[in-house]
């Protein structure tokens, strides 16, 4: 055998066998640790979180309409009238 031959086994040796074990060896490297110690932001779910969060937040504010409505009020309250 000549030394290209030679090569190109061995190349294909780590691609069809060397390859898929690295793979798997990561995968199982990666699922193995718990989600919190994991990088990143923490997937779909804390993005969903996040912005259910938001939306509360910008619901739970007084309208522009309330807050004109308090400051100046244009119905007089029936305690103000004086009567019963």
């Amino acid at each position: 055998m000549t030394i290209q031959a030679i090569f190109w086994t061995i190349m294909a040796v780590v691609a069809l066998i060397g390859v898929p074990i690295v793979l798997v060896w990561s995968m199982v490297d990666y699922f193995r640790g718990r989600g919190s110690e994991r990088r990143g932001s923490g997937g779909i779910a804390a993005g969903v979180g996040a912005a259910m969060q938001e939306l509360d937040r910008l619901m739970a504010q007084p309208s522009i309409e309330h807050k004109i409505e308090a400051e100046h009020q244009t119905l007089k309250r029936e305690d103000d009238t004086g009567g019963d």
